[in-house]
């Protein structure tokens, strides 16, 4: 028996996203799709449906549910964050386990902020949640590169301050996403909130259980014309020496590790969105190590797709991890 999961904000970019990186999923299947008011009761089939592929034919048939009436046990959330402050803590009350990509309860003292390979202790907070069931989420899209670009790395010395520079596509703004006017041949030199975010999050996430990181992260976030994939370009500043070889062998040294986490790549070109990134990539795309300006900086780019790494397939595989911590406990 798979277990079920229900999606919800069904009808979105990462809803449909969800949905289709379940369709051949070998433990969990999608029991019920639910969305906002407008949307409840409709077929999902007569939905507009704009991920590659074609809508699961399993999916078609559906019927959209109120956000209040799922009953599943596990819940993928892809609500806006203003709708999963009131949806989310309802339905971990009624006794569904959430894992949501929103960014409403991410810095909450009691909610795990997770990246599966690097901090899956952090899965115990749920225990401080008074709910029968929890709320975990998945960090920005954004986050998630410059995360995993960093944590084989910064335990190679201590880190006096990070630097990170983003280069965000527009599918990170969802659909429609921003104006064709705004962003065609353009670049947007700001991403509301966003730099709080990456800044934020990364010190929780790389931190202990209760302790952040504290490193000085200092992030500046850019909207590109470039549909899918987040290149984020870092610069760390160490108290002592790194050499660009010692990090190479860290990340090599973790891809053994994890077989499908990153691809590394040694050409000065290297990674690019539409060149390097596939429909449901998982990987973070490492490339451009280099010595800095003295032998205590080291630079790279982690680059990844920000609707599956970034947001809907990290949702998934939290929910794995937490799956198996349950099982564990």
């Amino acid at each position: 028996m798979k277990t079920k999961v229900a999606i919800l904000g069904a009808t979105g970019t990462v809803g449909q996203k969800m949905i289709k990186m379940l369709e051949n999923h070998p433990t969990l299947e999608v029991a019920e799709l639910a969305a906002s008011e407008r949307s409840t009761g409709k077929v999902f089939g007569d939905i507009s449906w704009r991920e590659p592929g074609g809508c699961p034919e399993k999916i078609k048939g559906m019927k959209l549910i109120s956000l209040k009436d799922v009953t599943s046990p596990f819940a993928l959330s892809a609500l806006p964050s203003d709708i999963a402050l009131e949806i989310e803590p309802f339905l971990a009350k009624k006794g569904t386990h959430v894992i949501s990509n929103a960014s409403t309860f991410r810095m909450d003292k009691d909610t795990p902020l997770v990246i599966p390979e690097i901090n899956p202790h952090h899965f115990p907070m749920v225990e401080r949640q008074q709910t029968p069931g929890k709320i975990i989420t998945n960090p920005n899209c954004s986050t998630v590169f410059a995360t995993l670009g960093l944590f084989p790395i910064i335990k190679l010395a201590p880190v006096k301050a990070i630097s990170i520079v983003t280069l965000q596509a527009i599918s990170g703004a969802g659909y429609p996403g921003i104006s064709s006017m705004d962003i065609l041949g353009n670049i947007v030199p700001n991403i509301g909130g966003e730099e709080d975010k990456i800044e934020n999050e990364a010190q929780k996430i790389l931190g202990d259980m209760d302790q952040p990181l504290d490193t000085l992260i200092t992030a500046h976030v850019h909207r590109v014309p470039v549909i899918h994939g987040h290149t984020v370009a870092m610069h760390l500043y160490f108290d002592q020496k790194v050499s660009v070889e010692e990090v190479k062998a860290q990340f090599h040294a973790y891809q053994s590790k994890y077989p499908n986490l990153f691809e590394i790549y040694d050409d000065e070109f290297s990674p690019q969105p539409l060149r390097d990134i596939t429909t449901y990539d998982q990987r973070a795309h490492i490339g451009r190590l280099k010595q800095g300006a003295s032998d205590s900086i080291v630079g790279l780019v982690s680059m990844g797709h920000n609707l599956v790494r970034g947001a809907a397939g990290a949702a998934i595989l939290n929910l794995e991890g937490f799956i198996k911590y349950l099982g564990n406990k």
